[in-house]
This record gives C-alpha cells, sequence and structure tokens, in this order.
C-alpha cells in the first residue's frame, strides 16, 4: 500500500488527465495483489493454454472503469474484448503479460494498458509488482521509471539482447529465432529471455537492454512497448521497419543506434 501512496502521490504531478491517473491508481492496487497469489493459482484456460481467474478479473476491472469515462471507447484485450473496435478512444490492455510466470510464481510477469486516441498511441503504462516498477509514458512527455525520466542507452556494440517468446507455439517461429540467436551470440552480446514482452521493452526504454526481439503471438503489450521505446528516444516496428498495427507479426525494439543492423539480421 505505501508503494501505491507514493507512486501516486508523484504521478498526479507528472499526468494532468483525470482518465490516466484513475488508471494508474487501479493498475497499482489489481498488481499489488498478483506476487502474494502467484504460484498458487490453477490454470483454469480450456480453448487456450495459460489462463487465469485473475485476468479475467483484472480485465473486467478495468473495462468497467474505463466504460465511465466520458466520450467514446472501446477496449481490446485477450480474454473478454479479443475484437478490434475502432473508435475514438481504444484501451488495449493485457493483464497479466508472461502469465507463464505467474503460474509458476516467477519474476517479471506485468499489467500493461495503452490508451489510442483516433489511432494514435497517447499514454501506456507497464507494471512490474514484482519489483514495483510502473514504467508510464504520455505522448510527447517522454517515458517514466516511478517518475524518474529514463532514455534509452547509446550502445552499438557488446548489446544486451532479449528475445522471445519463441519456444512456445506457433513453432514456425523456431528455426529463424535459432538463426537470430546463433549470429548474436557469435558477436560476443549478451542474450536474455526475460519473460514478459512488456518488461523486455520497459527495458529497451529505461536501458538496461540494447535491442528485443519479439516473435509475438498478439499485440497486446506491443502498443505499450512503442510509446515508451519511443518516448524515450529509441525505435520500434515490425521486422520490416514497418509501423504497428493490431495484426503485426514480428517486432524490433532498439535504441535506435542499431536498429537498421538488427532489421537486417533479422530479415536475413
Amino acid at each position: 500500500m505505501l508503494t501505491m501512496v507514493l507512486i501516486n502521490k508523484v504521478y498526479s504531478v507528472t499526468l494532468s488527465n483525470v482518465m490516466y491517473q484513475k488508471i494508474i491508481n487501479k493498475i497499482i492496487e489489481l498488481g499489488d495483489s498478483l506476487p502474494v497469489i502467484s504460484g498458487r493459482v490453477p490454470d483454469i484456460g480450456k480453448s487456450k493454454q495459460w489462463l487465469t481467474q485473475k485476468e479475467i478479473e483484472i480485465e473486467t476491472e478495468l473495462a468497467e472503469m474505463i466504460s465511465t469515462f466520458p466520450g467514446k471507447h472501446s477496449v481490446y484485450a485477450e480474454e473478454l474484448h479479443s475484437i478490434f473496435i475502432k473508435n475514438d478512444n481504444v484501451w488495449i490492455i493485457d493483464s497479466i503479460s508472461n502469465t507463464t510466470n505467474f503460474l509458476r510464481g516467477m519474476p517479471h510477469y506485468s499489467i500493461v494498458l495503452s490508451h489510442l486516441h483516433k489511432g494514435r498511441i497517447k499514454f501506456a503504462v507497464i507494471y512490474d509488482p514484482t519489483n514495483k516498477e510502473l514504467f508510464t509514458a504520455e505522448k510527447g512527455k517522454g517515458a517514466f521509471l516511478n517518475n524518474k525520466r529514463v532514455r534509452v542507452s547509446k550502445r552499438k556494440e557488446n548489446l544486451f539482447f532479449l528475445i522471445g517468446p519463441y519456444f512456445t507455439p506457433p513453432r514456425t517461429y523456431r528455426k529463424k529465432a535459432l538463426k537470430i540467436i546463433k549470429i548474436m551470440s557469435e558477436s560476443g552480446n549478451t542474450i536474455r529471455i526475460v519473460g514478459s514482452l512488456a518488461v523486455h521493452y520497459a527495458y529497451i526504454a529505461c536501458g538496461r537492454a540494447d535491442v528485443a526481439i519479439s516473435f509475438n503471438e498478439d499485440t497486446f503489450p506491443e502498443f505499450a512497448g512503442k510509446l515508451l521505446v519511443e518516448e524515450a528516444g529509441g525505435k520500434f516496428t515490425d521486422f520490416k521497419g514497418g509501423a504497428l498495427r493490431p495484426e503485426t507479426v514480428g517486432v524490433i525494439a532498439s535504441n535506435g543506434l542499431i536498429h537498421k543492423g538488427i532489421k537486417d539480421i533479422v530479415g536475413a
């Protein structure tokens, strides 16, 4: 509870929009309820693997809050709102990014949300409750970690490289992923798979890692990641260097300095 109070006090100054402040408060509240039950909740997935009741509850609570906001709003999320409906305001939610880690009691899962206004990403939040780290960004106002401005790294070599997921279905990604890993490791770079793709993007934004390659199966965390990375001075594209779309599969997030070189490797 202390963490939420401190973060709220700071962000009430940084984020002037009342809607965003309410979203932040709710995400912290929901996120802080997760570590105590992580590793002790059942997988209730039937039509898909890896689903928990908590994810449904988080998506429902956020959607209910959004429904009280003035204007025209729609929600795009994995469990209950899986159809992208164009609207003046679209809220994209990943209620738990990396359910696998959450189910097994491992860290680095997160709650993710982004706001699109008339098709443009205006706001993003990624909250990692295991580390009490709240990443936020507003268009044109920068990217922040617990209210401290963050920037991407300036490294061009000896890179810290994040990749994932590629062993889970669809397995068609495996061959390409292993080829990329081979090229990157032979060049002396450090390679890690943290888990949550949203956390990967947040780590690019704050300079902990230099490049993240994602063989994503959806784009629920990607819109938030894009705004964070770009507001921190980096670059975020699909594998061909194109713009992010709801149907995009294959993402590169980087500090920008190495983006072209990584794109060439991915496309090779």
